[in-house]
């Protein structure tokens, strides 16, 4: 088995973000497509979530994904997320899309400023760039 890729300046920058679902909202409310029953999100306290089904790198038993594999989660989602115990499903419930924290990962480490030039071992699909940092 190949061992797991780390890079722990890439999972801090991703914890100094905000979180991915309330950015999500943050996007709606901005085009005016808010839902009425939008989930609640706490705005402290964000953690580096390794995915549960990750795109750069794999799982085992008490191995958790690659350092690539991450989104930040404040800590009331993040929590709901392992309670609930399926990530898809978390993500269908959350944003309607069962593939958002796969593109969320994929963009943040296309992004990021501790990509390493991997981009040759990375899945590098045309994606909308833009900038997550906090106000």
């Amino acid at each position: 088995m190949a061992k797991r890729y780390t890079n722990k300046k890439h999972v801090e920058w991703v914890s100094n973000l905000d979180c991915c679902i309330a950015d999500h909202f943050n996007r709606l409310r901005q085009n005016g497509t808010m839902p009425k029953d939008r989930p609640r999100c706490s705005d402290y306290n964000i953690q580096a979530h390794h995915l549960l089904k990750p795109i750069f790198s794999s799982r085992g038993m008490s191995l958790r994904a690659g350092d690539k594999d991450v989104i930040p989660l404040c800590f009331s989602c993040h929590s709901s997320l392992h309670n609930m115990g399926n990530e898809f499903k978390f993500f269908e419930k959350m944003v309607l899309n069962t593939r958002f924290g796969m593109a969320t990962a994929e963009r943040l480490w296309n992004e990021s400023p501790h990509n390493k030039g991997d981009k040759n071992e990375t899945n590098t699909k045309s994606i909308n760039t833009r900038t997550l940092k906090r106000t």
